[in-house]
């Protein structure tokens, strides 16, 4: 459910801004010299009295999305829900804040601005990757990291349990699971694919395992399911543990200076319209 509501929302804000866009699509498709003359411009330029409000609401958005920084290092926020919520959380805002700054810059990207404009787009597209990353390493329902040692014994369990519920067909789970099928890659773009398509993989085998044995309940077949794709995820996580946790970790090395880029030049070009009283006169 969380996931359908996760989807739901990141679906509405793609539409929401799309709908902008193609509202005022005649002043964003006119050269910079042009727009002057055009009946929107007084609206959407970036110091407009629509686009001030789209940049307003995009850093905004980029502001809160270092709550998940904060839930992660502050003591009573750690017992305040669980992380995953707040990273999704984050990575909404990390996603729909450069769309609306998009809308604010209309365009018009240049000097200082471009730095913090060009570091946000490198903060979204390389978050979207540490999400896929983050994503492969196993943790607790609460989120929290699990050891190595931890997801080999719940591996272990998923197995048994694997096991029970075939009976007679127990001797197919290396097959169902792919824990028969070499997980290694020379290179990290195929350890990364490898974990992209597994998804697929687990389906194509699960739909084989269904035609061969159709006498089985329903009921049976999608416990099976959710356990197969669990385990089968599982199992590859743990045979590129090392190469996931490096990657994560260069992630980092990457994405947080682009981060701090983006807050300290958009922290410098907000102070710059409100000094010069840009900000002020299209909130007048």
């Amino acid at each position: 459910m969380r996931k359908g509501l996760l989807w739901t929302l990141h679906l509405a804000s793609f539409a929401a801004v799309a709908a902008l866009f193609w509202w005022g699509r005649a002043y964003y498709a006119l050269p910079l010299i042009a727009r002057p003359r055009h009946d929107l411009h007084w609206q959407l330029k970036p110091g407009g009295e629509i686009g001030l409000l789209y940049g307003i609401a995009g850093a905004a958005l980029m502001v809160l999305m270092l709550s998940y920084s904060l839930r992660k290092r502050v003591g009573f926020l750690q017992r305040t829900g669980r992380l995953g919520i707040w990273l999704d959380f984050h990575i909404w805002c990390g996603v729909t804040g450069p769309l609306l700054i998009a809308l604010h810059s209309a365009g018009k990207v240049g000097g200082l601005i471009a730095i913090a404009f060009w570091s946000m787009v490198a903060v979204a597209l390389s978050g979207l990757l540490g999400r896929f990353l983050y994503a492969q390493i196993p943790r607790t329902a609460a989120g929290d990291q699990i050891s190595l040692e931890e997801a080999r014994r719940l591996d272990a369990e998923l197995a048994e349990a694997l096991r029970r519920e075939l009976g007679e067909a127990a001797g197919e789970l290396p097959a169902l699971d792919g824990t028969a099928e070499p997980v290694a890659s020379d290179s990290v773009a195929g350890a990364l694919a490898g974990l992209a398509l597994e998804p697929l993989r687990v389906r194509a085998r699960l739909r084989r395992f269904r035609r061969r044995h159709p006498a089985l309940p329903r009921p049976l077949l999608r416990r099976l399911s959710r356990a197969v794709r669990q385990r089968a995820l599982l199992h590859r996580r743990i045979a590129l543990w090392r190469r996931i946790h490096e990657l994560f970790h260069y992630w980092h090395v990457f994405h947080k200076p682009f981060a701090i880029l983006m807050y300290l030049f958009a922290a410098i070009h907000i102070g710059v319209a409100f000094a010069t009283g840009h900000a002020l006169g299209a909130l007048a």
